[in-house]
């Protein structure tokens, strides 16, 4: 293949960094979708089907199987019931006509009607994309509101990532052809057209993609199966040529099926970038991930102009993933993989168990890690100093905690590894024992540390976010944190393992409160999710209607109103139950008010950095 030109190579790199039906013996035909293409060896899910029924249905069940689709009633989630949502001057309203589904949108003073062509998601929320033509090639564009299944409601889309508030509805733009068809779909080609043409700076990109299979199926894990059918319908039961199984791989080969999409990576060496934005990435399920691509690291260097911390900042200081689609990084970190024989099918079930998170069904809770870690499964409470039936004899909480932001939640590290105050506190990492222990300080847990194991668990000389060491540190990290320390923090008060002293119960709710008004939609979304759990958990002050209330989409000025008198709430109910007078350190007053001047001090700590998701 020619050398792309270095302008091109430039172009392409800045792009990729942004963004960083047949069966055995029937027709290997592509079916009518124009979408889809039968080129390299691939075959689509109905030619496994006939010869692997039950491994065909438990796929279909799993959210890999619905993540790009068609629109139909049965699988746009969406209600587009013509209700008009609304950001700044910016206005969607999606609706129907019949079998299609269409918004009317308002952005930046132009009006105009979308039809929906394509939905990528069905778990948390499902996105809409329009497709657009330039000349002989076309493009679909993500429309700017999403649903989101948990609230049943529309959000616009920029409000779910790491960003603040902003004024329309025309942020987070994302082109299908260039982002989501490499990982979201099977054997993506995105078919770029005139790579070469000095026009298409201008014009923009062209495209003729094409995928195998909408959504990730057989082959995505397996490999292009051609080979396969083929001999399956020639040969004896048995002597078919092999597909790829994950399980009879080495280590690095076996995380490398599914780091190609959960492991956020560039094209390497960089000249690559051509091939991906035409022909599609190379690497195929059996290789080395690392012959093919460069993961993203913390160090990793941004090419093309961008934003120099753009890698950087979707990684906490000590260089852990916190950002979903980077589980590959967490686990080729840790030292059950360096050192052990870890790979992603030890704790996970392609074909078995919930579809929410795909755990193995046969290892239940902490059997996940003593079926390596045989000695101190013989004794679980001697190793955690907890209940052997609590949340603090929980390997995942210990080793795994929830300190990664993803489609707009919080979800576990995979990168396992012990809690350490002092690292985490000094790189602005979320502690795993304080996610629990909510009311306390990184000093505290150092102090609990040493007594059980050691002295080499010392107390953090200071805090990354500059915030006073004496603070909880959930506090700390909800207040003075920069934006995924305080949506990890805003998660954590409402989880049911969260533990605070009766002195800090209307302390957590203030705390709550005071963030259900934070300058980022996505960490004020947590909050008051989180004050609705607190109020149902532990004894009810009776200020879950009034939270409920609250709109985490609502102007500045209505929201401010909203926050304060909630906040009113909760002190007059505190009052009126004689709740425990406050800790000192709980930044409450005698009055049960918040100390809004210390709260804002904390609250110009925070580090003002966007953190590109690059979704």
């Amino acid at each position: 293949m020619r050398a792309s030109p270095p302008f091109l190579t430039a172009v392409l790199l800045a792009l990729f960094a942004l963004v960083a039906a047949s069966a055995c013996g029937g027709e290997p035909a592509a079916a009518a979708d124009p979408l889809l293409h039968r080129e390299a060896g691939y075959v689509g899910s109905a030619a496994c089907r006939a010869c692997h029924q039950d491994q065909h249905a438990s796929w279909a069940a799993t959210h890999h199987s619905t993540m790009t689709q068609r629109p139909s009633s049965a699988t746009v989630l969406g209600h587009f019931d013509g209700a008009v949502v609304a950001q700044g001057k910016d206005s969607a309203r999606p609706f129907r006509d019949g079998e299609r589904f269409l918004m009317e949108l308002q952005v930046g003073g132009v009006a105009r009607t979308a039809e929906v062509e394509l939905l990528v998601g069905s778990r948390r929320y499902q996105q809409y994309f329009e497709r657009r033509t330039l000349r002989d090639g076309a493009s679909f564009f993500r429309l700017p509101i999403l649903w989101h299944v948990e609230l049943q409601r529309w959000l616009p889309v920029d409000s779910v990532f790491l960003g603040p508030d902003a004024d329309g509805l025309g942020g987070h733009a994302a082109e299908w052809n260039t982002n989501c068809i490499l990982c979201h779909n099977t054997g993506p080609r995105p078919g770029l057209l005139g790579a070469d043409e000095p026009a298409r700076l201008q014009e923009g990109n062209r495209f003729d993609s094409h995928v195998a299979e909408l959504g990730i199926a057989c082959e995505s894990c397996h490999g292009p199966g051609e080979r396969h059918v083929a001999t399956a319908r020639s040969v004896a039961k048995g002597e078919a040529h092999a597909v790829v199984h994950p399980d009879e791989l080495d280590k690095e080969r076996a995380v490398a099926v599914c780091g190609q999409c959960h492991g956020a990576r560039l094209p390497e060496p960089p000249r690559r970038a051509r091939e991906w934005f035409t022909t599609g990435p190379t690497f195929r399920p059996g290789e080395k991930l690392v012959d093919h691509v460069k993961p993203i690291e913390r160090g990793t260097p941004v090419r093309g102009g961008g934003d120099p911390e753009a890698f950087a900042l979707r990684f906490w200081g000590d260089g852990t993933p916190r950002l979903t689609a980077y589980e590959y990084q967490g686990v080729v970190a840790s030292q059950c993989y360096t050192k052990g024989e870890l790979t992603c099918t030890s704790c996970h079930a392609m074909h078995d168990g919930d579809p929410k998170g795909q755990l193995r069904p046969d290892l239940v809770g902490n059997q996940l890690c003593t079926q390596c870690h045989e000695d101190i499964g013989k004794d679980v409470a001697a190793h955690t100093r907890h209940a052997v039936d609590g949340a603090g004899s929980s390997c995942l909480a210990c080793h795994m905690p929830k300190v990664v932001f993803g489609v707009a939640d919080i979800h576990r590290s995979h990168r396992i590894d012990n809690p350490d105050p002092a690292r985490d506190g000094e790189a602005g990492r979320p502690h795993a024992c304080t996610l629990c222990h909510v009311d306390k300080s990184l000093p505290w847990a150092a102090d609990a540390m040493r007594r059980w194991w050691g002295e080499r668990y010392r107390a953090p000389q200071q805090r990354f976010d500059g915030a006073p060491l004496d603070l909880a540190d959930a506090a700390a990290n909800l207040f003075a944190g920069d934006a995924a320390a305080r949506a990890v923090a805003a998660v954590a008060l409402g989880e049911p393992t969260a533990t605070f002293a009766p002195d800090h119960a209307v302390a957590v709710r203030a705390w709550l409160a005071v963030t259900m008004g934070d300058g980022w939609p996505s960490v004020r979304l947590l909050a008051r999710r989180s004050l609705l759990a607190v109020e149902q958990r532990v004894g009810a002050l009776g200020v879950g209607a009034r939270a409920q209330a609250v709109d985490h989409l609502a102007g500045v000025e209505q929201r401010g109103k909203d926050v304060f008198g909630l906040l009113d709430a909760i002190a007059a109910a505190a009052r009126d139950r004689s709740a425990p007078a406050p800790a000192s350190i709980a930044l409450l007053g005698r009055d049960y008010r918040v100390d809004l001047a210390r709260v804002v001090k904390l609250t110009d700590l925070q580090g003002r950095n966007l953190i590109a998701i690059g979704e």
